[in-house]
């Protein structure tokens, strides 16, 4: 028995929106495809999806819920698939409760179901100002009273597997995840369960061994903080004695953040010549004081650029003075005219020395 257990697709996410915007839609679908056409080679028994398919809670776009109900549409032909609601999700999703779709079924409260071979403990995103009454005054107490039902109602007799969005106290959240108000410790998880597939956290990763734990993680990278996270999705098979995972790796786009000390003219030829040749989404963070210059004529003519940041630990206020923004201008006019005429250069960035100086004579007459 197998079952695939993906998470936190964020339908409908928007990168990079205060400095140059890229829809992420056509990526994440062309991942999710990739894991549709994996469930169908391993002839999985069980879909699992543990929340946050898409990403604006609050009216989300046509074309983010278009691609939801195909995914949801083409996974659910190939085995009974669960969808196991998060934080970020539209209380619309309930709707699809609706559609005529076997085996699609969308859980978006505390609940258990048998499944065939399966015996099914679900934990969607619980707002606790809504949930907790008078009588349960701590989300712990409540959260510790779930995982005693759970712990009760486990069939010896079958897999049991608990599906939930969650987080998991002592992880790091990304920079794109929302922080949720309750942190769960894994030792509160049942220890008979035979796997635990959780939702929120966008890193693939192994939680515990015992109850084998597990976050699927996003398919794709979503910003710069999740670079060096492994993507994908997660096949876990029961056929042996012991449950064994094996990682899916989804295709999608690389993120790489280059860091620089300076953007000297030596700094910035070196890093035009790595950014012509990057195919993805770069970052650029300069150990420098701020340029808007360095900033425009990175994020104008690099396309794979889509942030550029200052940090400066002796920058003071964010105070530039006059004498580095002439030279931050200099030296990216060099940049050009050797780029672009070769020989022409030292003459042309002369002329330009000539005319700042001219500038700087006039201003000091007028004064």
């Amino acid at each position: 028995m197998k079952i695939l257990h993906t998470s936190d697709w964020h339908l409908g996410l928007e990168s990079w929106t205060g400095s140059k915007t890229v829809d992420r839609l056509a990526e994440t679908e062309n991942a999710l495809r990739f894991l549709v056409t994996a469930a169908k080679k391993e002839s999985v028994d069980l879909i699992i999806i543990t929340g946050d398919v898409v990403h604006n809670k609050i009216s989300p776009k046509i074309e983010a819920l278009n691609v939801l109900t195909n995914i949801l549409a083409e996974f659910s032909s190939l085995a009974p698939t669960f969808l196991v609601l998060g934080n970020h999700d539209w209380r619309g999703i309930k709707a699809l409760k609706n559609l005529p779709v076997k085996n699609l079924h969308i859980i978006d409260s505390r609940t258990e179901i048998s499944s065939g071979e399966f015996k099914l403990f679900f934990l969607p995103y619980l707002d606790f100002q809504k949930t907790l009454d008078e009588s349960n005054d701590f989300a712990g107490d409540y959260l510790s009273s779930v995982f005693t039902d759970i712990r009760n109602n486990i069939d010896r007799e079958k897999i049991n597997l608990l599906a939930a969005h969650i987080m998991i106290e002592g992880l790091i959240e990304s920079e794109r995840e929302n922080s949720m108000e309750v942190q769960i410790k894994a030792s509160m998880i049942p220890t008979g369960l035979d796997y635990v597939a959780l939702g929120h956290i966008h890193a693939l990763s192994i939680v515990e061994q015992s109850p084998l734990m597990c976050y699927a993680g996003s398919p794709i990278a979503m910003d710069f903080g999740e670079e060096k996270d492994r993507k994908g999705a997660i096949i876990v098979d029961f056929s042996g004695e012991r449950t064994k995972i094996r990682i899916v790796d989804t295709p999608r786009k690389q993120l790489k953040t280059f860091r620089k000390t300076d953007y000297s003219e030596q700094s910035l030829e070196s890093l035009s010549n790595e950014l012509k040749s990057f195919e993805g989404y770069v970052r650029v963070i300069f150990n420098a004081p701020p340029s808007n210059e360095v900033r425009k004529y990175l994020m104008e003519n690099f396309e794979c650029v889509k942030k550029v940041e200052f940090r400066n630990e002796h920058e003071k206020g964010g105070y530039q003075n006059l004498n580095q923004q002439k030279f931050d201008i200099i030296q990216l006019y060099q940049a050009y005219i050797k780029g672009k005429y070769g020989n022409l250069e030292q003459p042309m960035v002369k002329l330009v020395e000539k005319l700042f100086r001219e500038v700087e004579q006039t201003e000091a007459t007028d004064n």
